[in-house]
């Protein structure tokens, strides 16, 4: 029978991740000849990813362009390999490696979401779902590709997948991209080494660009909490000067100076009583006589 719908979106969604995985794994690989070891165990795992699910693909009749999608995990490995070889026999070619690994390998992860949401658009089939899933998948992954080449995760990612030694071939211990006690960035005379040395001037010189920049913030941070304390003092001064103003230019109560207002009233209500009884005496006797 074909593949289910909902089958099918989730192997969409299944190979975004893997793709996505693949690319962050490429830019922490070590530079031939020495990391022929960490390339292999990748490869072999992007290879057994659509092995195991070639059962499936032909039990349920897969579309024969969903199947071929699945290999670009193994591709971009193998790409990535194919530009190492030539980076080895041609240094000049190192800009293109440079180019293709940068950003967790983003020019190639990019390629191979385009070739996916082309593969969701042809077949019509619940392609709103999955291109809602692949933006999911994808725009985490390019704001972390894009911020890795300004913070170099790379370097943390590489120390956690290859620690320790297995992985070395006849003592050799120059992991790419993995901070050293002491770097030699001198230029070399061997290709490889210079192609090598190369790699890690750049990242040095990108690490000192970030700290630079870590610095500025810090210290405009700085003088802005500085500038901050010291509006708060003006500010805590000022109030403190307006509180005596007021308390000093409007008491609560003037002190007495001079007679009262009792001594005031009390003559003049009793003069208005005899002039008020002396009118009425003199009407009343002009009455009687």
């Amino acid at each position: 029978m074909p593949l289910k719908h909902t089958t099918e979106t989730l192997l969409v969604f299944l190979l975004a991740a893997v793709m996505v995985a693949v690319g962050i794994v490429i830019p922490t690989l070590v530079a031939l000849p020495t990391g022929i070891v960490p390339w292999a165990v990748a490869f072999v795992l992007a290879v057994a990813y659509p092995l195991s699910l070639s059962r499936l693909f032909r039990t349920n009749r897969a579309d024969y362009a969903f199947r071929m999608l699945h290999w670009a995990p193994a591709a971009l490995l193998l790409l990535w390999l194919l530009l190492q070889a030539v980076t080895l026999a041609l240094p000049a070619f190192q800009p293109v490696l440079s180019w293709y690994t940068w950003g967790w390998t983003l020019p190639g992860v990019a390629t191979g979401f385009f070739l996916l949401g082309y593969f969701c658009i042809k077949v019509l089939r619940r392609w709103t779902q999955r291109f809602a899933l692949l933006t999911v998948a994808f725009l985490p992954f390019m704001v972390g590709a894009v911020a890795t080449e300004y913070y170099g995760w790379n370097t943390q990612i590489a120390s956690v997948l290859w620690q320790g030694d297995w992985w070395q071939i006849t003592g050799m211990s120059d992991i790419a991209m993995v901070d050293e006690p002491e770097k030699n960035l001198a230029a070399s005379e061997d290709p490889a080494e210079e192609s090598y040395r190369e790699r890690l001037r750049s990242i040095e010189d990108r690490r000192a660009r970030v700290a630079e920049r870590l610095e500025e913030r810090r210290q405009s941070q700085s003088s802005l909490h500085a500038e901050m304390e010291k509006i708060q003092e003006d500010a805590s001064a000022s109030e403190i000067a307006y509180d005596i103003g007021q308390s000093s230019s409007m008491p609560a109560k003037l002190p007495d100076a001079g007679i009262g207002w009792g001594a005031i009233l009390l003559p003049m209500a009793g003069a208005y009583c005899a002039a008020l009884h002396a009118r009425t005496r003199k009407r009343a006797l002009t009455v009687f006589a």
